[in-house]
């Protein structure tokens, strides 16, 4: 269906509050057009002829962890604004690939706390990391557009980067039978574990603190029902939160799909045991109180090393020699380590067993908040050194023998 040129002023997400949301404001502009214009009329009548159209009605169109009632009015309100936005010739286009399919594509999202990237970073298998400019427009973006503009600082942090793969999901369903056991939504449900999987990696990089936030999904807003459709269900996951960013150098691909090959290797328990240590890690560096940081990081370290300490003896002693031993690339290097693992154990003590940092003692405890960001890069190295390498024959390394023979 051509039309001239359709000249409607464009709405677009906005970084400052305003008193509807984008998709409201959307909404409201178009419905207003379909019922008063000729050509909002014009456009639902047509939509109403074509038995592709007609077939959807009531079915569920899916976000892809989301779905809504399909409505001829919806869907003419998006062809309308996408005619607007690309031309009519592209919308028509859009919407016979549409109609035409069996499946769309959903972009399956992680919104991520702690982190933030300039450009794209394209991982194994297409998952991608983005910016919050590069997510397709909606009331979720615009509104941690605008926790993040206010002049005061926002009570709950807001992401500006998010982990994203697009899937293939099936375009509509029956709402009383919803495709649960179907291969398309099993790997997506699959990509959406991934995408958690991401975010815990990245904690082993260095500096680097990322914690799941919000789980969703998109479709391209050349998808009908595009802007006009919502998201995919969000969720949010509650932990112990950040308002601290930090780049991501967007040359990291290779040593983030390195280390997440590796984690692949692990067998579930593994898995589940290394996503908590990295979890743990990921709160040390969250955390604002030294106390805390050092008591997290000191639990990540000690699930790291002392796993296999069944005896519970010389707790201390096997904490310092596995992790000098490991990381250590001379007899000095080591020694500097053994130091280093020396005070995180002693320091976790004295908050595990008595709740205070070094006695009280301010000037200790400022030395402590000095060294800690020497303390997380060596957790970072062993945590990432351990994944990809596995885990060490302990007896053999300190002993100075070939590690060959790896701890099952």
């Amino acid at each position: 269906m051509p039309f001239d040129e359709l000249k409607i002023p464009k709405i677009n997400v906005e970084p400052f509050a305003f008193i509807d949301d984008f998709q409201t404001r959307l909404f409201v502009q178009y419905a207003d057009i379909i019922e008063k214009t000729d050509d909002g009329r014009s456009v639902v009548r047509w939509l109403s002829e074509d038995p592709r159209v007609t077939a959807l009605n009531g079915k569920l169109i899916s976000h892809g962890s989301g779905a809504q009632a399909f409505h001829i009015r919806a869907l003419a309100m998006w062809f309308l604004w996408c005619a607007n936005q690309y031309g009519s010739e592209n919308a028509r286009n859009h919407l016979d690939s549409f109609l035409d399919s069996e499946e769309i594509s959903a972009h399956n999202t992680l919104w991520v706390l702690g982190i933030e990237v300039d450009q794209p970073i394209v991982l194994r298998d297409g998952y991608t990391l983005q910016s919050i400019n590069h997510m397709p427009d909606s009331r979720d973006k615009e509104s941690f557009l605008q926790a993040r503009s206010k002049l005061t600082a926002p009570q709950t942090p807001a992401p500006v980067c998010a982990i994203t793969k697009a899937c293939r999901v099936q375009k509509a369903h029956d709402g009383n039978d919803p495709p649960l056991s179907s291969g398309g939504w099993q790997e997506f449900v699959k990509v959406s574990r991934r995408l958690h999987d991401i975010a815990f990696i990245l904690n082993t990089l260095n500096g680097i603190s990322c914690l799941p936030y919000y789980s969703t999904s998109y479709v391209d807003p050349t998808t009908p029902l595009g802007p006009f459709g919502g998201s995919g269900g969000g969720m949010l996951v509650s932990d112990v939160l950040t308002h601290e960013l930090t780049k991501l150098p967007s040359e990291s691909s290779a040593l983030i799909d390195n280390v997440l090959m590796k984690y692949d290797k692990l067998n579930h328990s593994e898995k589940m045991r290394t996503e908590r240590i990295l979890n743990r890690l990921s709160q040390a560096k969250r955390r604002t109180q030294i106390e805390d940081k050092i008591l997290d990081l000191g639990i990540a370290l000690e699930m790291l090393l002392l796993q296999d300490n069944s005896n519970r003896e010389q707790l201390s002693l096997s904490f310092r020699l596995r992790g000098s031993w490991l990381m250590g690339q001379s007899p000095e290097d080591r020694h500097e380590k053994y130091l280093q693992l020396r005070d995180i154990y002693s320091y976790r003590s004295d908050v595990a067993h008595g709740g205070v940092l070094c006695g009280g003692e301010e000037a200790k405890i400022e030395s402590v908040r000095r060294s800690f960001p020497e303390y997380q890069r060596l957790a970072e190295d062993i945590c990432r050194k351990i994944i990809t390498d596995g885990k060490p024959h302990w007896t053999r390394l300190i002993l100075g023998k070939s590690n060959s023979d790896k701890t099952t």
